[in-house]
């Protein structure tokens, strides 16, 4: 639930259309036919979540710079908030909030900082200070709060990082792996604050390396890989498009028949399963067969109707949940780009910003 300081000031002047952001054919060459991001076409809706996910050199990190207008494009554009961020500018920047993965600094306290900083965004005195306490609150940074960012250890540093940005009306956050550093308590109250932000109109695009941070926040997901986009669906759909087989293991409650057993192995070898363990009588009351299945969820259903009509009861049907973790690796495989020198040139081509433009846009 939002505070009484959010919910005084909080600002939903979104365009009035279905997106908050597009992009067209967007890319970013950083040498004459080195891409680092090549032929993107995306959106963000109102109050959505959108995660980007893909390795070291994929691409990520340059996505949010040309959505930020913190570098330009060399091909294509994108409309964000309804205007072109070759053209935006300063306007444009006041309207955004962004978290990238370098630090900027001042030399006033936690406390005084995050009042500062909302001031300068235009947020009232007194609405501004019931946001940084609920910030301070938020970020576990009350013993930290008489202290100097620069005094502050990694962890804190980084949870001040992304309270400060929070501190005023942007209508999009762009957050560059904005937990790294953190515990996973400390991450997951994060990930349900910002949640909750979504819900109240805030639009949020996100990178991560934890992948289960992306399933528990986003909306949809977008796939880079060497500067491509891979795929953008639900984390749902790309798990059941990517996951590959699962395993599902079936216990009946007496040993089928030896020629009911050479059946069913025949049946799911058909439907493309792949055994693990034949059906075979244990000598036990139940007998149990565990495949991998490409589809379980159809044949689950098949399964369940052929036990019957062999008068065979199953005790217990068990899949292995789907994860977003094997559907990443189904869709980019083993290919590390991190390795490679051109994915290296993309990381410092792309590279550090000057430290006043961080943490706000400017």
């Amino acid at each position: 639930k939002l505070s009484a300081g959010f919910a005084a000031g909080y600002r939903t002047t979104m365009p009035s259309d279905q997106f908050a952001l597009e992009t067209f054919d967007l890319g970013y060459a950083y040498a004459p036919g080195r891409f680092a991001i090549r032929h993107l076409d995306i959106d963000l809706h109102r109050g959505e979540v959108l995660g980007l996910l893909g390795r070291n050199g994929a691409g990520k990190t340059t996505t949010v710079r040309l959505l930020t207008t913190l570098l330009p494009p060399t091909e294509g554009t994108a409309v964000v908030l309804g205007q072109d961020v070759r053209y935006g500018g300063r306007a444009l920047r006041s309207r955004l909030g962004v978290v990238l993965q370098a630090e900027s600094l001042d030399f006033v306290t936690v406390e005084r900082n995050l009042t500062l900083y909302a001031f300068l965004w235009g947020v009232p005195r007194e609405v501004a200070k019931t946001r940084a306490e609920e910030m301070i609150e938020l970020f576990e940074l009350g013993e930290a709060r008489r202290r100097k960012p620069w005094a502050l250890s990694g962890g804190e540093r980084r949870r001040f990082q992304v309270a400060r940005e929070l501190m005023h009306d942007m209508e999009i956050l762009f957050l560059d792996e904005p937990t790294v550093g953190l515990d996973a308590i400390a991450r997951r109250r994060i990930l349900r604050y910002l949640k909750e932000r979504a819900r109240h109109g805030l639009s949020i695009v996100f990178t991560t390396h934890i992948l289960h941070e992306a399933d528990m926040l986003c909306d949809r997901i977008a796939v880079f890989h060497l500067g491509q986009l891979l795929a953008l669906d639900t984390a749902e759909e790309l798990k059941r498009k990517h996951a590959g087989a699962r395993e599902v293991s079936v216990t009946f409650t007496a040993p089928p028949a030896p020629e009911v057993r050479a059946e069913l192995a025949r049946e799911l070898e058909a439907r493309g399963a792949v055994l693990l363990e034949r059906v075979e009588d244990l000598g036990a009351p139940e007998t149990k067969v565990a495949f991998l299945a490409p589809h379980a969820e159809e044949v689950l259903p098949w399964l369940s109707h052929w036990a019957q009509s062999h008068s065979l009861e199953l005790e217990r049907m068990s899949v292995e949940e789907a994860t977003l973790e094997a559907a990443f690796l189904g869709m980019i495989g083993d290919l590390d780009p991190a390795s490679t020198d051109e994915a290296k040139d993309r990381d410092r081509s792309s590279g550090a910003l000057p430290p006043g433009r961080i943490g706000g846009l400017t």
